[in-house]
């Protein structure tokens, strides 16, 4: 049984078995507690995971950013969630398709960013994420708000048509 939930500390030996996952496929950014900022995002925001039989599968965090919250924070998956089709919209993200849900709904009506890296890839996956999201801004999911440096990281800021991002997701419901 596969369900999306916030995560705590209550799941931190899921956790650091997600992150030992990460490290070995190359995933710096979700290697460890320290690399994925966990206690800064909890006490900034939350957890939210994609978890299979007790085993975390997909991680991505939520928190307070500009007027709003920044959502898929540190976004990793281990396993691609199934899907008929890829598609533009990464709804084969467990973080996209079943985090980001919640995560709006954690936000109360806030405005919700998310970020990519414009050019430092440290997982070898973090490139097609962002040519992704160019993609969802032609779609009308996203808008791109400009780039600026966010964690000593160049990075691109795009900001959540929530309602847009509904009925493309219900498509895929």
């Amino acid at each position: 049984m596969i369900e999306t939930r916030q995560i705590d500390d209550t799941d931190l030996h899921n956790v650091l078995s997600f992150t030992s996952d990460c490290y070995g496929m190359g995933f710096m950014n979700n290697k460890s507690l320290i690399a994925m900022k966990w206690e800064w995002c909890l006490e900034n925001g939350a957890w939210f995971g994609t978890i299979e039989n007790d085993r975390i599968i997909s991680m991505s965090g939520c928190h307070k950013f500009k007027e709003g919250y920044r959502a898929l924070f540190r976004g990793a998956q281990i396993q691609t969630k199934p899907v008929n089709c890829l598609n533009r919209y990464q709804m084969q993200s467990y973080c996209v398709a079943d985090q980001l849900p919640l995560q709006i709904k954690y936000v109360e009506g806030a405005p919700i960013y998310i970020t990519t890296n414009v050019s430092n890839d440290a997982s070898g996956r973090m490139n097609r994420i962002h040519k992704s999201f160019v993609q969802m801004a032609k779609g009308g999911m996203v808008d791109y708000i400009g780039d600026e440096e966010i964690f000593y990281t160049n990075q691109s800021v795009w900001k959540l048509n929530k309602t847009k991002y509904f009925e493309i997701r219900n498509r895929y419901d």
